[in-house]
């Protein structure tokens, strides 16, 4: 069977895949609130769990992608997260959410590392690093999409998108079955492959690349500062705008009509952001990513402050959309930097290293903040989570008086 062109593939992927997590995801905070049933105490588990679980499996599911195939990694990876949010919305049970979420957070670790590596592998880093961005730009389309369809079909029954989304997600692993190519990275034949030894000594490469390169360091450690921050918010952003605001009976919007009007919102400006990215910052200059990295982050301090802070509703709102804007700007840039300057062998070792951190940030951070939430109040576990990113802003700045690469 004919495979596809690498390229379209991943931008077709990119699409289709956030179509399919706007179904799951745009009310899935409502869902588990309301139809699962769960306090606050056990939402932050929820988040935990899963946290927890791509914390443990990112190393071996990167090294396996780079010892055996990126391709297979990828296409377990999308049935896991299918199969793993399936079960959220056909069994809504605490303890299935709970199994749910490990099933789903191993299932990203396949990816996580595995897809920048694949396409980088395909049609090499200059390009790749652009495909990013506009991977990143485009996918706010089926986004979009999906959202409308999520909250359409939420209106008859919350579960029936969740469980259509997740559905989706394990049918492109069995399209990327038939249709992926990989063509450019070459493992070992089977008779020659020593399993354990090459993800050792894959695993043990990429410790020394850390060591011979320290800005590698920085960007691990900023890594980890970004989980602290984002785990605070993601969890404590929606209990925050129900608690302290009554959303606004306009032309009959419900809560949840709110949420998809949020959340196509905030896909319009992050994609707006992202385009401006795309056309003013050279993905290929070391300098030029490392500032714009610095600038997205001090932003998305201030504004997360003015989120914490806001008394009315619709500034509230506003710097909901600006905080989605910036962070949609940081990942494909923060992709971009790290692969800027790795070798094909280590490469989706390296991304899952990273992903680890950010990882180790969620649940270390993630549980104290939400703490601070439930004890003193939600306000101040959000001023909390946008000081945890202020540190990532100095290292960016050191970062800047040096560059990091293979010899």
């Amino acid at each position: 069977m004919k495979k596809l062109d690498s390229y379209k593939l991943f931008i077709g992927t990119a699409i289709y895949y956030r179509f399919c997590w706007a179904l799951m995801t745009t009310v899935s905070m409502v869902f588990m609130v309301t139809v699962v049933g769960l306090d606050p105490l056990q939402m932050v588990l929820v988040g935990t769990v899963l946290e927890l679980s791509a914390f443990l499996f990112e190393i071996p599911t990167g090294l396996i992608a780079d010892v055996y195939s990126r391709r297979l990694s990828i296409i377990i990876g999308y049935v896991m997260m299918g199969s793993g949010y399936m079960l959220l919305g056909l069994f809504p049970r605490f303890d299935v959410v709970l199994v749910s979420q490990v099933i789903w957070g191993i299932g990203s670790t396949f990816i996580s590392g595995a897809s920048q590596a694949w396409i980088s592998d395909e049609i090499g880093e200059s390009r790749a690093n652009q495909s990013y961005i506009v991977a990143s730009q485009v996918g706010k389309i089926g986004l979009l999409i999906g959202i409308v369809m999520c909250v359409a079909l939420a209106s008859i029954d919350m579960k029936i998108p969740i469980v259509l989304g997740s559905l989706g997600l394990v049918l492109l692993g069995v399209f990327c079955l038939f249709f992926m190519d990989e063509r450019d990275y070459k493992p070992e034949s089977p008779e020659d492959r020593e399993t354990w030894k090459q993800m050792r000594d894959t695993f043990v490469s990429g410790i020394d690349l850390l060591k011979s390169h320290p800005v590698l360091w920085i960007i691990i450690v900023i890594a980890i500062f970004e989980g602290l921050y984002s785990e605070g918010y993601d969890r404590l952003f929606a209990p925050f705008l129900i608690e302290s605001f009554e959303f606004p009976a306009i032309a009959g919007l419900d809560t949840v009509l709110w949420w998809g009007v949020m959340s196509a919102g905030a896909t319009v400006f992050a994609f707006l952001a992202t385009d401006l990215v795309r056309r003013h910052v050279d993905t290929s200059n070391y300098r030029h990513l490392v500032l714009a990295l610095t600038l997205s982050s001090a932003l998305l301090v201030a504004v997360m402050m003015l989120f914490a802070f806001a008394g009315n509703f619709y500034v509230a709102v506003i710097a909901y959309f600006g905080i989605a804007a910036l962070r949609s700007v940081k990942a494909p840039l923060s992709a971009a930097w790290l692969n800027q300057n790795l070798t094909s062998a280590t490469r989706a070792t390296m991304f899952s290293m990273q992903a680890q951190a950010d990882a180790l940030g969620q649940v270390g951070g993630g549980p104290v903040i939400g703490a601070i939430g439930k004890f003193i109040s939600i306000q101040t576990a959000l001023i909390v989570a946008s000081i945890a990113l202020v540190p990532a802003i100095g290292l960016y700045r050191r970062a800047l008086r040096g560059k990091v690469g293979p010899e």
